[in-house]
C-alpha cells in the first residue's frame, strides 16, 4: 500500500450521519429499558419491606424469649405506615420513645404502601399470643403478605398474582 493510500485510509472516521443513527438507536434502546428498570427497583423495595418485617417478627420473637418478657410488634397501616418492636402495647411506631426497641417508617421504602396490618404480641416464652402480619403493595399493583405461622415463624407470600421468588399464599 502506498503512503498516499495509507493517509487517506487513516483520515477516515465516522460521518455525521453515522453518529446520528448510532445515537438514535442508543436512545431508543434506553427508552425501552427504563420502564423495566423502574419496575425492578420497585419490586426490590416491595421485597425489602416484606422481608424486613418478617425479620423483625423473628427478632421480636427471639428477643421476647431471651428477655423473658412480653414484646409487641405494633403496626400502623395507611399512607404514613410504620411498625415497631415495643416493650409495651400502644407505643407509637412513628415516634422515638423508651418503649420502642426498633422502628421502621414508610419513607424508608418509597413507593410501597402497607395496605393492611395487625399487631403481634409475643409472650415471655417467645410464643405468639396473636398472629399479626401485613400486606404490602407497590404502585404497580404487586402485593406481598407477611404472615405469622401457627408455630411462630414469619413467612412472605404472594396473595394474588405471583411475585418472583415467593410462593402463593
Amino acid at each position: 500500500m502506498s503512503t498516499l493510500a495509507f493517509r487517506r485510509a487513516a483520515g477516515r472516521g465516522f460521518t455525521l450521519l453515522e453518529l446520528v443513527i448510532t445515537v438514535s438507536v442508543l436512545a431508543l434502546v434506553a427508552t425501552l429499558a427504563l420502564p423495566s428498570l423502574g419496575s425492578t427497583v420497585e419490586r426490590s423495595r416491595l421485597k425489602a419491606a416484606a422481608e424486613s418485617l418478617a425479620s423483625d417478627l423473628a427478632e421480636a420473637r427471639f428477643e421476647s424469649a431471651r428477655r423473658g418478657q412480653p414484646l409487641q410488634l405494633d403496626v400502623t397501616p395507611g399512607p404514613a405506615w410504620c411498625w415497631a418492636v415495643t416493650s409495651s402495647a400502644g407505643c407509637a411506631c412513628d415516634q422515638a420513645q423508651r418503649c420502642r426497641l426498633k422502628g421502621v417508617v414508610a419513607s424508608e421504602y418509597a413507593g410501597i404502601q402497607m395496605v393492611d396490618a395487625s399487631p403481634t404480641h409475643f409472650d415471655p416464652s417467645g410464643a405468639a399470643e396473636t398472629r399479626g402480619g401485613a400486606l404490602f403493595q407497590s404502585t404497580r399493583g404487586e402485593r406481598l403478605r407477611v404472615e405469622l405461622m401457627p408455630l411462630g415463624r414469619a413467612r412472605v407470600c404472594a396473595p394474588e398474582r405471583p411475585v418472583a421468588g415467593y410462593p402463593a399464599c
